[in-house]
């Protein structure tokens, strides 16, 4: 039975991308489910790239996508739970080695806390703050392994290694500006691609071994985890607006025109063309109406869908467990909906490839967020409901702050550097 306190609970996943502004807001049921209760969208404007380039702009369009969610759900929004992503996160290998003191010589969360804290006692740029701190594996006495918790085991000495998730601080600084500015708190800051695989992974491929790919409109993030366990990240400066413009520059269309025909006629394989029909769309020109083949629109994104595939690719070899993927490839994001990218993905990775909805919630608007360009606002509510009542395994950042303890907990940190 319901609680007082999870009928009071509102979370909201606010993803800031470089095409679009999307807002979930979700009411928590119990402390593992929630319901969808209103969805407020708003095309995005002042970022590129995933970074803020023209803050007022940014703002504005956070402000109609704020307004919309509130309008749909009909419930006032305090504070929300933001994604980041970009080619400009970086995945970084540590590890720290700690004595057990305890007198029953027994692990004890204190000391879980202290080797991950240490762990972070890394040398990094000035302009770069870590976000995530995620365990890989726990080493007791330099003999056993373990890949959860270690509380409870008896040993003298205690090595933990984890991947420390970096962003740049301007980019974590002046989107969370823009938020507040907006007139809504940040409860917490989480990367894209962790948000977006709580949604559209189940914990069964997270632990035989699967790779994410979240292609939005600036970037596209990629995710690779087994055992259950975050194992490499990264970020891509490339994704769906570039085909767009692609579509543009080859064909001299305007940027509405290019962006309609490529969800409406787009190819990622000109294979998977059935009827290679003729388009006919308007000119640049406002003169006579151009027209071309589908099989010649669909060169176009192949070109560029491939590249984007190709360097995904890089990443998930990067990640040195690419023969371990036993469950594939899991694409998401808008660009995900082009026809054949699932295909193109599957000759170019040499795996199966899936194509990823949200998932994990439940409401009345169930039906309205099952496509992947949901996937990470969905993935963002999830993520805070986990640090909420417990649970995540992503172990920064634990119950609701606001955005000025955030900073503060993050320039502990660096002091300590």
């Amino acid at each position: 039975m319901k609680t007082k306190k999870y009928e009071d609970d509102i979370i909201v996943g606010l993803d800031v991308g470089t095409t679009k502004i999307c807002a979930i807001v979700a009411r928590v049921k119990d402390e593992r489910n929630v319901d969808v209760i209103g969805i407020g969208k708003a095309p995005s404007k002042g970022l590129n790239r995933g970074l803020v380039v023209h803050p007022k702009k940014a703002i504005e369009s956070i402000k109609q996508a704020l307004s919309n969610a509130e309008e749909n759900s009909g419930q006032e929004i305090r504070s929300v739970t933001v994604g980041i992503s970009g080619h400009y996160i970086r995945c970084i290998q540590s590890s720290s080695t700690i004595g057990i003191n305890n007198s029953d010589r027994t692990i004890h969360e204190e000391d879980v806390e202290r080797v991950l804290n240490q762990s972070q006692l890394l040398r990094l740029p000035s302009d770069t703050k870590i976000i995530h701190v995620i365990p890989q594996e726990y080493i007791i006495d330099d003999r056993e392994k373990v890949y959860e918790s270690p509380v409870g085991i008896i040993g003298i000495k205690l090595e933990a290694k984890v991947n420390v998730i970096a962003s740049l601080v301007s980019s974590i600084d002046v989107l969370s500006n823009c938020v507040i500015d907006a007139g809504v708190e940040v409860d917490d800051i989480a990367l894209e691609s962790l948000a977006s695989a709580q949604s559209v992974l189940d914990e069964t491929e997270k632990k035989v071994g699967v790779a994410v790919i979240d292609i939005g409109g600036g970037s596209t993030d990629i995710a690779v985890f087994k055992k259950g366990i975050l194992r490499y990240t990264a970020g891509i400066g490339i994704a769906g607006k570039f085909v767009t413009d692609d579509i543009v520059e080859g064909l001299g269309l305007l940027d509405e025109e290019a962006e309609t025909i490529k969800k409406t006629h787009g190819y990622a394989i000109v294979s998977e063309i059935i009827n290679d029909d003729e388009i006919s769309v308007r000119n640049i020109r406002g003169q006579r109406p151009k027209k071309f083949r589908k099989s010649v629109l669909a060169r176009i994104i192949n070109a560029r869908m491939q590249e984007i595939f190709d360097l995904c690719a890089i990443e998930i070899k990067n990640s040195q467990i690419q023969k371990d993927l036993f469950a594939g490839v899991v694409i998401t994001g808008g660009g995900s909906l082009l026809k054949g990218a699932k295909e193109l993905a599957e000759n170019i990775f040499g795996m199966e490839v899936n194509c990823g909805n949200p998932r994990g919630v439940s409401g009345g608007l169930i039906r309205e967020i099952e496509s992947p360009i949901y996937a990470t606002g969905v993935g963002l509510v999830l993520y805070r409901l986990k640090n909420l009542y417990g649970g995540n395994d992503i172990p920064i950042r634990q119950g609701k702050q606001n955005t000025k303890k955030i900073f503060i907990k993050i320039k502990k940190w660096f002091d300590e550097l």
